[in-house]
């Protein structure tokens, strides 16, 4: 179950994601003396993922047409688009064949056509990480102790260079980060909604208790001056 509100995952939230799993994988691999291959995979491939989404996301907010291979498709498309009657959501929907661009080629186009320097680790770790996760995606891995560990570290390196980079042209990115991987179950959602219903009853409890003694005290002050008790209780002609 995902929720009624169904589902919405924008360019900034995958790519948070992904930054956030990578991240999530390179903290449980230095608790882990064996069997970690999977995290060190699942590392490669989200950190790769993530930069590239958020890299095409700062070209998206240059122009969108920045984000596809071929432009000139890409605006075929948009006319398209924005002449359908069926109302379609976006230029995917017109022609699936488009494609974005890659990690690579993202880095290009940012350093070239939107005038963004592009550092010299992060670009140079971000080119590692790419050849490691194109083995894993198209064949297969083998490094020995010395090159594995040289992975960890390359991982751990451009990961926090790419948070620096891509924090400081994406607005608010830290929180997207923060917020990312947030799920909750329908158990957990049921005691969350029991909490706030018995917090609800406990505040109106003390309201109510409140209010009460505050009307006892009015009519003990009207008692005293309409009868002319005196404070110390002796009653006066």
């Amino acid at each position: 179950m995902i929720g009624d509100g169904g589902l919405k995952f924008t360019l900034l939230d995958n790519g948070a994601d992904s930054l956030k799993s990578a991240y999530t994988n390179l903290e449980i691999l230095n608790e882990i003396a064996d069997g970690g291959e999977h995290r060190l995979k699942d590392a490669v491939i989200f950190l790769n993922h993530g930069v590239e989404l958020l890299l095409k996301y700062i070209l998206k907010q240059r122009s969108p047409a920045l984000m596809f291979e071929k432009i000139d498709h890409y605006l075929k498309a948009k006319e398209s688009l924005k002449k359908d009657k069926d109302k379609k959501k976006t230029v995917f929907d017109i022609e699936s064949k488009l494609k974005t661009v890659s990690l690579l080629e993202a880095l290009k186009r940012i350093e070239y056509l939107c005038d963004i320097e592009i550092p010299e680790k992060l670009y140079n770790t971000l080119l590692y990480v790419n050849k490691v996760r194109n083995n894993f995606m198209h064949y297969e891995v083998e490094l020995d102790d010395k090159e594995t560990e040289t992975l960890v570290t390359n991982l751990q390196v451009c990961y926090e260079e790419s948070v620096e980079f891509l924090e400081a042209h994406i607005e608010d990115l830290d929180d997207y980060i923060q917020d990312s991987r947030f799920e909750i179950t329908a158990e957990e959602y049921q005691e969350m909604q029991a909490e706030i219903q018995a917090d609800m009853y406990y505040e109106m409890y003390k309201e109510a208790a409140m209010m009460d003694a505050m009307e006892e005290e009015e009519l003990a002050k009207s008692l005293e001056g309409g009868y002319g008790y005196a404070s110390g209780g002796d009653y006066k002609w």
